[in-house]
């Protein structure tokens, strides 16, 4: 069950439908209430945000905050990066404990940005979420195999 409640100036059914597709894929059997709230984020120099909503225990509320000025493509890619935290906070590798952040039950509260594997994990998927949903299939074999066919 999905409870999605979509504000702001963007595309609504872009995102209902990257958001539909996210949960059906990958969080199938979990009831989800998200938020996405389209507002400027400029001065904040973010495109998104994952906020938690609920419990730490248990999350399944989730604010997810978009800038309004994203390209298409950027924006997709983005919305699925905020995705990824919410899969990651379901399935409890990301978690807020009375205040902490941890990852894989690891205090991580002290690093920076740019050090934080959440965030490497996110971009990473980011980039395989997006040719996945938008159906872009890499060619791993430059070359024919005439024995395979393939």
């Amino acid at each position: 069950m999905l409870y999605l409640d979509i504000t702001g100036k963007a595309s609504r059914r872009r995102c209902r439908d990257v958001i539909e597709w996210f949960k059906a894929k990958y969080l199938p059997n979990h009831h989800l209430d998200i938020t996405v709230s389209h507002r400027g984020l400029k001065r904040e120099a973010a495109m998104g945000f994952c906020t938690v909503m609920d419990c730490d225990h248990r999350p399944r509320e989730f604010l997810i905050e978009m800038e309004t000025t994203l390209s298409v493509d950027d924006y997709i890619s983005t919305l699925l990066h905020e995705l990824w935290h919410v899969y990651q906070h379901v399935k409890g590798t990301l978690r807020d404990k009375r205040g902490v952040r941890h990852w894989k039950d690891v205090d991580a509260n002290h690093l920076s940005y740019d050090e934080q594997p959440w965030e490497h994990e996110a971009r990473t998927m980011e980039e395989i979420l997006y040719k996945d949903y938008m159906g872009i299939k890499e060619n791993r074999n430059m070359f024919h195999n005439r024995l395979t066919g393939s």
